[in-house]
């Protein structure tokens, strides 16, 4: 059996983890915010994360890992970012670098990620569809959804098969599913207890 102390420790950790990339990104915001940089640096930050960091393992390992130390990663960073990132990025991921904070990008990323959209009146939207949406079926869900969360939802539809029909709609912890497959799960749980208790 697991230790339930080190399991309240991972916990704990994890949590100070997401604390102190909130105080990171808050920081990032308010730079580049003052600069009309923010989506520009918000996006950069998304790329490199999406690109690199969770792409490659061993860059990962690079960024996160003691092996190498603050100073001998600055050629590598410098070498990565130059003349590809803004300014403002570079001395960020300078600033992670020097605190030995490298490993929060993905983190960082998300809690920007994450104020940007609420500054903009955004919300993501995750939709798995059985058959890629037409165009016309995409502006009809955009709009309900826009009338539903009174904010405009972007969307992330995802293609699954194994629905068979209607969608599957996740906003934030919250899921819509009216997919054939579950309405045929659903069915089929109802007449086993239905003949369990007949």
């Amino acid at each position: 059996m697991s230790d339930p102390k080190q399991h309240e420790t991972v916990l704990e950790a994890t949590g100070a983890k997401a604390r102190v990339a909130r105080v990171y990104a808050e920081a990032l915001m308010g730079v580049a915010a003052k600069s009309d940089q923010l989506d520009a640096v918000g996006d950069e930050l998304e790329e490199v994360v999406a690109g690199v960091v969770k792409s490659h393992p061993r860059i990962q390992a690079f960024l996160a890992g003691n092996s190498v130390s603050m100073a001998g990663k600055l050629p590598v960073l410098a070498a990565a970012f130059e003349h590809r990132t803004s300014e403002t990025f570079r001395k960020f991921v300078g600033v992670l670098n020097a605190n030995g904070r490298l490993d929060l990008l993905p983190a960082i990323s998300a809690e920007l990620r994450t104020m940007r959209d609420a500054a903009a009146g955004r919300v993501r939207v995750k939709v798995t569809a059985p058959v890629p949406l037409l165009d016309a079926q995409l502006d009809a869900l955009t709009k309900t959804l826009h009338a539903q969360l009174n904010a405009h939802p972007v969307l992330d539809v995802r293609i699954d098969p194994d629905i068979l029909g209607g969608l599957i709609v996740q906003v934030g912890d919250k899921v819509y599913d009216t997919s054939v497959r579950t309405r045929l799960d659903n069915l089929r749980n109802h007449l086993t207890t239905s003949g369990t208790h007949g």
